[in-house]
């Protein structure tokens, strides 16, 4: 018999045996807990809202990714992550244009070339070299920028303003025609974008057509910082100390030059994009006034005032609001014959002033005094350097207010830079030789 043949006879015979299995001892449990519960709602089936066809054909579409590619996925979004990271990491951070802020470089000039210089380390390297005279840098007040004066011929005459980076790259000169004679200062506004320049036109009329202003007198140009633009403020007689306005920097301080007449030295503002100065404090007959500088908060205004008809100095530093009102005079120690201004600290609490007790200037030192005289003022030692009532510019705080920077009687002869101690009293001689302002550069905090 063949196995077909045997398997169609007995094949009935065991199905029969298998449908006939035991029966569990556990069916009759299943089936009483089973019957005291409901059922699931249909509601809660896919099948019943969604077309479940199609939704497998979608998925049954969808191509895999391998794992060699995912992984190149995750690290190349991984490596952008952190090439941003290091991105942002490696930008400046700028601080504040006012206030307190960390202290940067030094930025000087010496041998006809800028520097700059780690003031805690005394390193120092040039940042704009060669043939030409560079003088005075001077920082912008959110450290990006630096300008200084570049000399058009020789050592000496007519120069014109240059704008560069801290490492002296992306160099622009302002947009001034010509050179400009007997340059006094130039400031970046608080936002770095324009240059305010004054300085003097030659005895026989203006060196270039920036209006016509009298014989001898200061004018005053605000260029735009990218070199792009330059004008004229058109101002009457201004003197060449002329200041931006904190915080926003949309406004001037000025004064009037000294003619030596009864309506000399009015204090007035005036608007950086134009228009007719306001006056805030007017004139007294025979008193002079120079040396302006704004609180850093630009509430007050410390200027130097003096009797122009003495045979003496006179000299002593007034305060007042930003309005011209609530004038006052800071106070001096018994035989002191005059204070000037130098500058404000950065937190806005001190003055650095020169006092002197002798006429022929002996014996004058600088002094840390509290504007509201809530703290004992701090003389300053600095054997061997004469001190003025006349110099201005040459005596900066340092941005966190550790320091005073200056460059005592200045010249063109490179001088050591003094380091003053603004709470102990002292002062030190630095390492590096300098014919420039000092301007010591703000880093965030």
């Amino acid at each position: 018999m063949t196995i077909e043949r045997r398997s169609e006879r007995d094949l009935p015979r065991i199905l029969d045996e298998l449908a006939v299995s035991p029966y569990p001892d556990y069916i009759d449990s299943v089936l009483a807990t089973s019957a005291r519960r409901r059922q699931r709602p249909r509601w809660t089936f896919p099948e019943r809202w969604l077309p479940m066809t199609t939704f497998s054909a979608r998925a049954a579409t969808v191509p895999r990714i391998p794992l060699r590619m995912a992984a190149l996925v995750a690290l190349l979004v991984v490596a952008l992550a952190v090439g941003a990271a290091l991105l942002i990491g490696s930008r400046r951070q700028v601080p504040p244009p006012f206030g307190r802020a960390a202290n940067g470089l030094v930025a000087y000039s010496a041998h006809g070339d800028i520097y700059t210089v780690d003031p805690a380390t005394g390193v120092s390297r040039a940042i704009v070299a060669g043939p030409e005279m560079d003088i005075n840098p001077r920082w912008s007040r959110d450290g990006t920028h630096v300008a200084f004066e570049r000399k058009a011929q020789g050592d000496s005459g007519p120069g014109f303003v240059y704008v560069a980076r801290p490492d002296g790259t992306d160099l622009v000169r302002m947009a001034t025609a010509a050179p400009l004679a007997n340059i006094f200062d130039y400031e970046f506004s608080p936002d770095g974008t324009r240059v305010m320049i004054s300085y003097g036109v030659r005895t026989d009329g203006p060196i270039v057509d920036y209006g016509v202003l009298p014989s001898g007198s200061w004018a005053v140009l605000i260029a735009a910082a990218d070199g792009s633009a330059v004008r004229s403020l058109d101002l009457k007689s201004p003197n060449p100390d002329v200041a931006w306005r904190p915080p926003l920097g949309h406004e001037l301080l000025f004064v009037d030059s000294d003619d030596g007449s009864s309506s000399c030295c009015a204090i007035h503002l005036v608007n950086a994009d134009g228009g007719t100065p306001r006056t805030i404090l007017g004139p007294r007959p025979f008193r002079s006034r120079a040396h302006l500088s704004w609180s850093p908060d630009g509430s007050q205004i410390a200027f130097d005032e003096w009797d122009n008809s003495a045979p003496d100095w006179t000299v002593q530093t007034h305060i007042i609001k930003a309005d011209g009102t609530g004038e006052r005079i800071l106070p001096t120690p018994p035989g002191a014959t005059w204070q000037a201004s130098e500058g404000w600290s950065n937190d806005g609490t001190r003055l650095l002033v020169f006092r002197g007790y002798h006429q022929d200037q002996t014996g004058a030192q600088p002094v840390v005094v509290s504007v509201d005289g809530s703290k004992a003022e701090v003389p300053i030692t600095v054997p061997g350097v004469t001190f003025s009532p006349t110099e201005t510019h040459t005596w900066e705080w340092a941005p966190d207010d550790s320091y005073i920077l200056g460059t005592p009687d200045g010249g063109s002869s490179a001088l050591p830079q003094v380091m003053l101690d603004p709470v102990a009293g002292t002062s030190r001689t630095l390492p590096w030789t300098s014919v420039s302002l000092p301007s010591t550069q703000r880093d965030a905090p």
